[in-house]
């Protein structure tokens, strides 16, 4: 009896968090934003410890779901090359977050 209930709430869940449209440009638009801070820190050799640091104390991201994002995302940005520390760096990872399919 508990397996058939398991695999139907297993089931089941995949839509329950599912993201609409508008919050996922919303999600975007905030990831896009930490990575315009994590770019525009690095260009002014900040180190990654504290640009992360920095972003996360942020108003926009302290104490939000997005703080577990800093890290990776600012891990990222510190891996690219000189030359694409841009703000064609920031539309490009938007424009891929938005278009993303699940």
């Amino acid at each position: 009896m508990i397996r058939p209930l398991m695999l139907a709430a297993l089931l089941m869940a995949p839509p329950a968090l599912a993201e609409n449209a508008a919050e996922k440009q919303q999600r975007c638009e905030i990831q896009a934003g930490i990575v315009r801070q994590a770019v525009d820190l690095r260009a002014k050799r900040k180190s990654q410890k504290r640009t992360t640091r920095k972003i996360i104390r942020s108003d926009a991201i302290a104490g939000t779901k997005y703080e577990s994002n800093v890290d990776v995302l600012a891990q990222w940005v510190f891996g690219l090359p000189d030359d694409q520390l841009s703000d064609d760096a920031v539309t490009a990872f938007e424009t891929a977050c938005n278009q993303y399919q699940q």
